[in-house]
Parts: structure tokens; sequence; C-alpha cells
């Protein structure tokens, strides 16, 4: 309901020219709107998670937007010190990408390249080095591509069954299979070994998708490429997580910047920063500060200005349930004032 009174609010805003007039507004132009993408789906992945994975020719059209709107879409680094500086040109933008997903390189850089847009990609470096499905989406993908099935729990030596065509249970499948997983701290090769013994049992063709390189991320020579091409590569962690113990969360930053440094020859300048499922607690600024991170961004709706904490820069992460009027309600900032429902950060339980 709440959704459907905004999309009507901001049609109305569009009509009388009141966008129009927000967009050229000296308050939007103290502000950088940065836009946050997971996935862009090469495949079926929209279908299953539209949250994470935006159909291409979605994409394509707010690429158009942005172009056809005459926004100033900056490279990530430029637009956080310009937006300290005060020296944002009007309509800022900035496109970041996180996770570092094989379809960012085969789905979304070509279209950049095409619009001329740079972009961001938070790397998270270890699936770029193993060059296997990613065990955490993996798993869910799997069961519901299989969600015909009934998977019998002894898949991980418990007893009874899931039927996977039923949504409850096969979250608890996810779950459990998670949990073992944890429990039993398998390692990458031994996650990847149940999920091909899980995708054989529900008749889903395993070989494809690796071959597909489905749920994987860009391999290391990829990742050299589009940094080459002038895609700029930055922190998003080594294992996608953040412990709350300083020196463990210390060694996750160092790692992922030293496999980043090697790949794209990276070694000094201004280093950013984004946290794994957007989860971040208060001890992490001083941590991040101590790593000389210029910026950090979260998953948290909303528009940065000179007086945003840089350790905290929100986000609007864009989805396929995100209409086009909402999309343009946000780059003009008019939705920065609509109410929303709060977001609870996700719960930071990756296990790549």
């Amino acid at each position: 309901m709440l959704k459907r009174v905004k999309q009507l609010v901001l049609q109305g805003s569009k009509a009388v020219g009141l966008q129009s007039k927000a967009l050229d507004s000296r308050w939007r132009s103290q502000r950088l709107l940065v836009l946050c993408y997971h996935g862009i789906s090469a495949h079926d992945e929209h279908l299953w998670n539209p949250h994470l994975y935006m159909p291409v020719g979605m994409f394509r059209r707010r690429l158009e937007i942005l172009r056809d709107g005459g926004y100033a879409v900056l490279p990530l680094d430029e637009a956080v010190e310009r937006l300290y500086r005060g020296e944002l040109p009007p309509r800022s933008v900035a496109i970041t990408f996180d996770d570092g997903a094989a379809d960012f390189y085969s789905q979304a850089f070509p279209l950049l390249r095409e619009f001329g847009f740079p972009a961001t990609v938070y790397l998270t470096t270890y699936y770029s080095h193993y060059r296997r499905p990613v065990w955490d989406i993996t798993l869910p993908y799997l069961l519901w591509r299989g969600r015909t099935a009934v998977l019998d729990r002894s898949v991980i030596e418990q007893t009874g069954e899931w039927r996977l065509s039923d949504p409850v249970q096969r979250e608890a499948a996810r779950k459990a299979l998670r949990a073992h997983s944890a429990g039993n701290k398998l390692s990458g090769a031994e996650k990847d070994a149940l999920l091909e013994q899980l995708a054989g049992r529900l008749g889903v063709d395993f070989a494809e998708i690796r071959e597909k390189r489905i749920l994987h991320l860009m391999s290391e020579e990829e990742v050299a490429e589009v940094a080459a091409q002038g895609i700029s590569i930055q922190l998003h962690t080594h294992y996608h997580r953040t412990p709350r113990d300083e020196a463990a969360f210390i060694r996750e930053i160092e790692l992922n910047r030293e496999r980043i440094a090697a790949l794209t020859g990276q070694t000094g300048g201004r280093w950013h920063f984004c946290y794994p499922n957007g989860w971040h607690h208060p001890e992490f600024i001083p941590w991040l500060r101590q790593l000389d991170v210029r910026s950090a961004t979260t998953c948290e709706p909303g528009m940065a200005s000179p007086s945003t904490e840089p350790i905290l820069l929100p986000r609007l992460v864009d989805t396929t349930s995100l209409s086009e009027i909402e999309f343009e309600g946000w780059l003009t900032g008019v939705s920065a004032f609509l109410p929303r429902r709060l977001q609870s950060r996700y719960n930071g339980e990756s296990e790549y």
C-alpha cells in the first residue's frame, strides 16, 4: 500500500514539475546519489532473486535515464572528494557494484562502456581466485532450481525430507544445509562438493552452472582487464565477512587490499570500502580510518551530503522491484523526503 501511494505521489510531482525543480535545486546540487547493484542477470537469476539480480534490459533502461536526464555520473573517488569539498556538479550520481560477479564482466561492463559511464566494483577476492560458484548464493539457487523435488535429509545425515515446492520448507532446507556447513567447518572444496551432490539429487545440471559461470565472481584475469579499462576495484573484504574482532577485521581488509593491488597494480591513492551485506557496527569506523579507507558505503537508502559521515555513506540499492518512477524520484531527490519502511540491516551471516 505504501509503495503504491509513493508511486502516485511521485507521478503527481513529476506531472506538476516538482521533480524537475528538485533536481535543479541548490539542495540537490549539494548531494550525491550512490547507486548500488549486485548482479545483472545472465540467465534466470532475476527470476530466482529479483532483489539481487536485475534483467539486462532493465539495467540498460536505467543507464538511458541517466544519460537522457543529463546526470553527472562520476567515478566514486572523484564524487566523494568533490562532495566534501562542496564542489559537486549538478545532478551528481556514482554507480557501484557489490561483490564483483562474473555477470558484471559479461553483462554490465559492456553497457557501461557503451554509455561511457564510470563505475566502482567492490570486490570480495576469495572466489575470484577459487573460481567456483559462490556457496552462499548457489545453495538457495539450487534449491529454487530443484523446487519440484523432494530432498531427503540424508544429504546432511538427518532423517526426514523437505518438499522444496513449499517456500517455507525450502528455506528450512537452506538454513539446515548452512548450519551443517558451518558446524562442520567445511572447506571451500567441501562446500563445492556438497553443492554438486545436492544438484545431482535435485536433477539440476551443475556442470552447466560451472560452464556458464552462473553465480561465479569475475576471474582474476577479468578483474585485471576491467581495471585496466577504467573500472575502479575497491575493498569488500576477502571472505565477504566483517568480524567484530579488530584483528580479524583488519586481516580481512588487508588481505583484500593485497589481492586487489596484485590484480590491478593499485598500491597508492585512496581506498574505498563497502560493508558486506550492508552490515556495520560503530567500532568499524575507527578501524577503517586506521586502514586509511576514504569512504565506506552501506545499503541504507539516502543521499550523501557534506555532513554525512564518510564511513557510513548511504546508497540506493536499485532492484527489479523499484519502478521507473521510483528510480527517477531518487535521482531527483524527491524520494528522500517520502516515508519508507524501516529496513533492517542484513544479518551478516554470509559464509563464503
